[in-house]
């Protein structure tokens, strides 16, 4: 029997829409986008001309009154990102919601609440988990190849530039906070997903802000998992290299692991083994695990297994998101779960 198409629509026609979503929502045989949503009604009509999207709205209520619309794709300012979810879900429209889900982990609560009660998907934007060489990573230390984890380093420092222009990112109230809830966000989710969702037990932290902004752009995280590994963090927006710089490093009783390069060596009869595999490269990575994300977006509401990235997996990922600021405020380690 042929797959139903899923009918989806886009709400907030961004950056990220326009360099992510769009194109992969596009790409996507079994998924039709019937229509755009942006405050600006200009930009909203152009946006859906250059992507032969044939109708365009200037408010959500008008989108979501529309019944043949399955499902809503936001990628609309962090502030929206909660109530926008919790209309669309009530409306009955499934929800695939960009990152981070929420400002803090009550709003994405009360998100993840709704979609119970909808009984609706409410899926994250999780794209960095799509990447081929993130998912052997994980599969390495499902395996056990690296034997037990002992320290897990994550870090994401992106150069000082001005192309991050959105205005909303710097203003606490829209953004609910900086590097943190920006970059932090997805190094930990990624971090946490690879080592196979360890517990948590305590968070230290500390934020720094280079100018009189409002929100941090630069942050450090010691995270005390419950076996006994460690988990640090690095963040900013402020690097002063030629280039960004972000990694992932496992080491282990049994072997270590690095992403971006990706290399992988293990401790075999006494000698030191390189056991790297080799990944295709030649299609651009981000571009991959963003069509990656959108097609499992579009699986799991066709029922299918092993759904990834869904509210309730993410809520704490976002209470560590709070114990992380809380952290910073008051100085001192704090004790999650």
């Amino acid at each position: 029997m042929a797959k139903k198409t899923l009918k989806v629509a886009l709400v907030g026609v961004g950056a990220a829409a326009q360099v992510n979503h769009l194109p992969a929502l596009k790409k996507l045989e079994d998924v039709e986008l019937v229509a755009l949503c942006d405050r600006d009604p200009e930009k909203a009509a152009r946006v859906a001309a250059k992507w032969g999207v044939p109708t365009s709205y200037s408010r959500l209520e008008e989108l979501l009154a529309d019944d043949a619309i399955d499902a809503v794709d936001l990628t609309t300012p962090n502030y929206l990102h909660a109530p926008m979810a919790v209309a669309a879900l009530d409306a009955g429209k499934h929800v695939l919601c960009e990152r981070p889900l929420a400002r803090s982990g009550d709003e994405a609560a009360a998100m993840a609440k709704a979609a119970k009660k909808a009984d609706r998907l409410l899926m994250c934007a999780l794209q960095h988990r799509f990447r081929p060489d993130a998912q052997l990573l994980r599969k390495f230390v499902d395996k056990g190849d690296l034997g037990e984890i002992f320290l897990a380093k994550g870090g994401w420092l992106r150069q000082k530039t001005e192309w991050d222009s959105d205005e909303w990112r710097a203003q606490k109230r829209e953004s609910g906070g900086g590097v943190v809830l920006d970059l932090g966000f997805q190094m930990l989710d990624l971090a946490l997903w690879v080592l196979g969702d360890p517990t948590v037990s305590s968070v230290t932290a500390s934020v720094h802000r280079l100018k009189k902004g409002e929100v941090e752009d630069s942050a450090t995280a010691f995270l005390r998992l419950e076996s006994g590994a460690t988990l640090t963090l690095e963040l900013t927006w402020g690097l002063l290299m030629e280039k960004d710089f972000a990694y992932l490093n496992l080491f282990g009783s049994g072997g270590a692991a690095l992403l971006n390069p990706f290399r992988v060596h293990k401790g075999m009869h006494g000698t030191l083994v390189n056991v790297t595999p080799t990944l295709e490269t030649s299609r651009n990575q981000y571009r991959q695990s963003m069509e990656a994300q959108i097609q499992h977006f579009a699986d799991s509401l066709r029922g299918g297994k092993h759904v990834m990235g869904l509210a309730d997996e993410i809520l704490p990922v976002m209470q560590l998101m709070d114990a992380i600021y809380r952290s910073a405020e008051q100085g001192r380690e704090v004790k999650v779960g």
